[in-house]
């Protein structure tokens, strides 16, 4: 058994403890949060909240369209109308210009090395 010093006057009473309380993550982050931000203004909140409509779910807000959104749907449009009517139009067929009916072909042609040195040859 070890030896317990004893101190005349001494209780033996435990020592009282203080209980610690650790914020959660959540509340250190928003106090982080508002140490940098500074702290809401409550009456700013509930003013903006009770002023601003609100959507619901079976109701989203569509944002309005800029100048230059409406320019390129415009655009786009034109575009496809263009696409369309050049599809409609039949392409006309290539007439000969001169007045002999049947031209020849174009023949196909190469360079070829022969004895007397380079040539050209059609195939």
């Amino acid at each position: 058994m070890a030896r317990q010093p004893r101190t005349p006057g001494a209780t033996t009473e435990a020592p009282k403890t203080t209980e610690v309380i650790t914020p959660t993550t959540a509340q250190r982050s928003d106090d982080v949060l508002n140490e940098i931000l500074g702290t809401p203004d409550i009456k700013d909140a509930e003013t903006t909240a009770s002023t601003e409509p609100t959507s619901t779910a079976s109701e989203p807000v569509t944002p309005e369209p800029t100048a230059e959104e409406l320019q390129a749907k415009k655009e786009y449009e034109e575009f496809l109308a263009w696409r369309n009517n050049k599809a409609a139009v039949p392409v006309a067929q290539h007439a000969p210009t001169s007045g002999v009916v049947s031209e020849p072909a174009a023949k196909r042609t190469r360079q070829v090395c022969g004895p007397q040195g380079w040539t050209t040859e059609e195939y």
